[in-house]
């Protein structure tokens, strides 16, 4: 296969002389690709069981290339924005059957010419599951989650998943309406804990395909792919229509915040039918590096009603787990206050801006935070009936995150400005690899 692709890479660099001189622009593409790879056993207890073979599997996909009409076209060397379709066989049909994703996505040229075009790629959308876990079957199967973890798909547990998609990928054109193409990426399938239960997908996997491009000369008048002057003068001094594709620039400011308030639901077992409701408050300020990039820190009020009372005393007094809110038995609550539902964080964050849309990465602590105290549940348990020192955790401790959420968590999201200050938000709390829920906000930008 390398020998193969050099060998295509030779040829263009030779007939790229016949075809190359004419610039043309390529408003849409359809491309078809192969995909190969693995799943990576993040979980090794719930995944592994589930990884009896590669994964082997297809996508196809309808791109448009960005013409330089707007701002952020000219700022990201014109990308491609794509919608695919892909169906990957997990390697263990009888279990795990397939997964079927529905995404955009957006290629983000980092070296593009008219022969080479070597991107990166971040796409998001939803997932679905041919062979989501047989829930009423698992619960009847009376061995532990651990014992029947390889009859049973524990990483889907409902028919729809949000998919998360990010990689890297190159086109090489070998003919003026065909190109080789090649991707690695990184995919990502959760239910997000609206459906238990919830261990996810991470895969790993190569593509490998074609791509046909339809072509638009481009005349030497024309506007396509250039740069275009805001606001053009006539030797009057007065404003005339702008050309074809003028911009307009917008005014930069270097500050900015923004106040988001998120709500969600969720399931925290798979043996319950209980979803709980779980919200978020986020202040952000921002430092805008460039028009595409900016940087900021922030606080975070969360609210879980999930942390309910999982503990109540016997008649002799000796606490023991109850399974009148859930049967998950990870953290001691002992009572169903309030104030062990919330949590206080603080973030810094990290946002590519692409026109109306902002993408972008949070990493925080907490600084306040009940649970950490009540988390492993069976430590937490004997602290409580005085069997050992009472669990007291300083703000960075260590932590194994099949037992405890730890001192940390993260965002990953979308953003989507319907003004200039109002905007729609989709993200995911997370402690590592674990989704706590997602988040579904409105927000104002100030």
């Amino acid at each position: 296969m390398k020998k193969i692709l050099y060998a295509c890479i030779i040829a263009c660099w030779f007939i790229s002389p016949i075809w190359g001189n004419e610039q043309t622009f390529n408003p849409y593409k359809i491309k078809a690709q192969f995909i190969g790879g693995y799943l990576y056993p993040h979980d090794k207890s719930m995944i592994e069981p589930l990884t009896n073979g590669p994964m082997l599997g297809g996508e196809v996909a309808f791109e448009w290339g960005a013409d330089g009409s707007k701002d952020w076209h000219q700022a990201f060397n014109n990308p491609d924005v794509g919608m695919a379709l892909q169906v990957i066989d997990l390697g263990n049909p009888k279990v795990a059957g397939q997964m079927i994703g529905l995404y955009p996505y957006i290629n983000l040229p980092m070296v593009k010419n008219d022969i080479v075009s070597f991107n990166v790629k971040i796409g998001g959308g939803l997932g679905f599951a041919t062979k989501p876990c047989n829930i009423e079957a698992a619960i009847a199967d009376p061995r532990s989650m651990k014992d029947k973890a390889g009859d049973y798909n524990f990483a889907i547990g409902g028919p729809v998943s949000f998919a998360i998609t990010a990689g890297i990928n190159v086109d090489v054109k070998v003919h003026p309406n065909v190109a080789l193409t090649a991707d690695f990426a990184y995919n990502h399938f959760s239910s997000a804990s609206l459906f238990q239960p919830n261990s996810g997908l991470n895969m790993l996997n190569g593509y490998l395909g074609l791509k046909y491009l339809i072509n638009k000369e481009i005349t030497p008048n024309s506007s396509l792919l250039t740069p275009h002057s805001a606001n053009p003068s006539t030797s009057s001094g007065t404003e005339t229509d702008s050309p074809t594709h003028q911009l307009t620039e917008s005014p930069f400011k270097r500050w900015s915040g923004e106040i988001i308030v998120s709500g969600s639901a969720k399931k925290l077992y798979y043996q319950d039918t209980q979803y709980f409701g779980c919200a978020s408050l986020n202040v952000e300020g921002y430092y805008h590096t460039c028009r595409q990039h900016r940087i900021g820190v922030g606080l975070d009020l969360f609210f879980d009603d999930a942390y309910c009372q999982t503990v109540a005393p016997d008649a002799n007094g000796t606490y023991q787990w109850t399974n009148e809110y859930t049967k998950f038995k990870r953290t001691c609550t002992p009572d169903n206050n309030v104030v062990n539902k919330l949590r206080l964080g603080f973030n810094i964050a990290n946002e590519l801006t692409i026109g109306r849309v902002g993408i972008f990465a949070q990493f925080g602590i907490y600084l306040y935070d009940p649970v950490k105290n009540m988390e492993p549940g069976d430590k937490a348990l004997d602290a409580l009936n005085g069997k050992q020192d009472p669990i007291k955790k300083g703000l960075f401790y260590a932590y194994d995150i099949q037992e405890e959420d730890g001192w940390n968590y993260f965002r990953v999201g979308v953003k989507y400005h319907v003004t200039p200050h109002f905007l729609l938000n989709v993200s995911f709390k997370t402690h590592l690899q674990k989704v706590e829920f997602a988040e579904f906000g409105i927000g104002y930008s100030f």
